[in-house]
This record gives structure tokens, sequence and C-alpha cells, in this order.
């Protein structure tokens, strides 16, 4: 048994919500863990269909079987792999603010104690359109459309659901019966979790990890395998702080042109792209 479905990205963009709504959904079988990565990975691809196959053993009179591995959308060598094996799967793509999703994902880290320089540092160092498996994808994980006319080689336009993060948190459930549509299921479910942040930002408050967050350079005096050692005491919520002005304009420059592109594309405003970046970690 192999997926009839994928969920590609984006990361940052609500996958992880999107995955633990579409397990709920009694025609829909989700794979045992998110970000199997099995298309991503090439130490996962190395080790063959039969054992990403195992993923979907239990999948049984579900309508739809799928899994959520939202580096998916960014690599290289995806969109030819995926087709290869799964000629006719479907494929669903959560977009969010470029500008939002890069602040979202620099905070993942700096919260992991895994990123040593300041956000201002971070766009100097890794601004960049060319998305590299190897490399940080900061802002070149935001180039939605260049990913996408990757996957049109590939496949026809309308095995490509694509959907902006921000409907999941405004209109949810609209957004999810977009989604239960697209794969045939009962588009009429609902479950009261689909306004639940299944992924919430939250940091350690102890003393010893604060100074580390908030001076990331003293992240560099400790070796990475001892970090996890401030990972202790009780937890509070997280919001990013703001962004500098000089790096929201870089941004906003940078991103102009592949979000007017995708916009004309979808054929929808993405009304709310470009406002404050502070939210939604």
């Amino acid at each position: 048994m192999l997926p009839n479905f994928l969920i590609i990205g984006s990361q940052k963009a609500g996958t992880t919500s999107l995955y633990n709504i579409l397990k709920q959904h009694p025609q829909i079988f989700m794979a045992d863990r998110k970000e199997i990565n099995f298309f991503f990975k090439d130490d996962e691809y190395a080790r063959g269909v039969d054992k990403y196959a195992q993923h979907f053993a239990d999948c049984a009179d579900q309508l739809a079987c799928g899994e959520a591995s939202p580096g998916y959308i960014c690599h290289p060598e995806a969109p030819a792999r995926i087709h290869a094996l799964l000629p006719d799967v479907k494929l669903i793509l959560t977009v969010r603010d470029p500008i939002k999703r890069a602040i979202s994902q620099y905070w993942d880290n700096r919260r992991h104690l895994s990123e040593s320089h300041t956000f201002a540092e971070a766009v100097d160092l890794y601004l960049s359109d060319e998305y590299h498996p190897d490399k940080i994808g900061y802002f070149s994980r935001g180039v939605y459309m260049r990913y996408i006319e990757n996957y049109l080689e590939y496949f026809p336009r309308e095995n490509l659901l694509i959907l902006p993060f921000e409907e999941m948190i405004s209109d949810s459930s609209n957004f999810y019966k977009h989604i239960f549509t697209f794969l045939g299921v009962d588009e009429d479910f609902s479950t009261e979790d689909f306004d639940e942040a299944f992924n919430p930002t939250e940091v350690w408050k102890n003393p010893f990890y604060q100074m580390l967050i908030r001076k990331p350079r003293y992240q560099t005096r400790i070796p990475a395998k001892l970090r996890r050692l401030f990972y202790w005491g009780k937890k509070m919520p997280f919001s990013a702080p703001l962004i500098d002005d000089e790096s929201r304009q870089r941004l906003e420059e940078f991103y102009r042109p592949w979000n007017d592109k995708l916009r004309r594309f979808l054929g929808v405003e993405l009304v709310s792209w470009g406002q404050s970046s502070q939210k939604q970690g």
C-alpha cells in the first residue's frame, strides 16, 4: 500500500495541525508519524519503497491514504522522485506569508539553541532564493512559485491544492472543507480541534536557558550536545519579537516579485501578507 496524497509543505505553515486533523477523519489514513521525509532525505530514499510502504501497512478501507513531510516542497529532486513512484498522487501545499514563515523558522532554531546569529545577521548570511538541502533555508523556502513550477513539470494542475495558511487561522472550517473535497472524502466532517494549535510555541523559564535564547552568541561557547541540559523547569508561551525595519524592508523587496507571481497564479490577493510579522510561531 502506498499513499494517494501527500502534504508537501510548507514548513512552519500549519502542517502539524493539518496532519493531526486529517488523522481524525474516519475516511483518511495518515502515516504513523509526521515527516517521514522519504522523498526528502537521501538516506531515507535509499532504504527503498518496501521500507516506505511499511508506514501505510495499516491503511484499510480509508478512501485517502497519505503522509506529511513539509520539506518535499523545496527539495530539488522531490518532484521527480515522487512522480516516479506515485505518478497520480494528489499534493497539498500550504503557503504562508514568507516573512512570517522565515521568522518562525529562525525563532524555532533560536528556541532550540541552534542559531547563534541575530535575525539581521541571518538575513545577511542566508538571504537567497536558491534552496540547498544542506544549507539553512530561512528565506529560500518562501519563494513558493519556484517550487510550484517545479512540481507542475511533473503533475497536472488539478493534482495540486494550494491553500494560504492564513485561511486555516481565519476560516478553519472552509479551509478543511477544501481539503476534504480535494481528497474525495466526507466534506462535512468536523471536529472541535479545527481551531486547535497542535504545535504551540513555548520556551523554558529557567534563567540559564533565558540567557542563551536572549543572547545567542553565548551558544557558541557551549557544545551543541550539552545545550539540552538547559531544557528544564517550567515553560511559558513565546511570541517572536518584531524584526528590525531594515531587515523587514530587505525581505519585502526580496519577496515582492515572488509573491506577485503567486497571487497571479492563485487568483487571490493574500491580503494579510506583509502585515506585522510578529505572531504565529
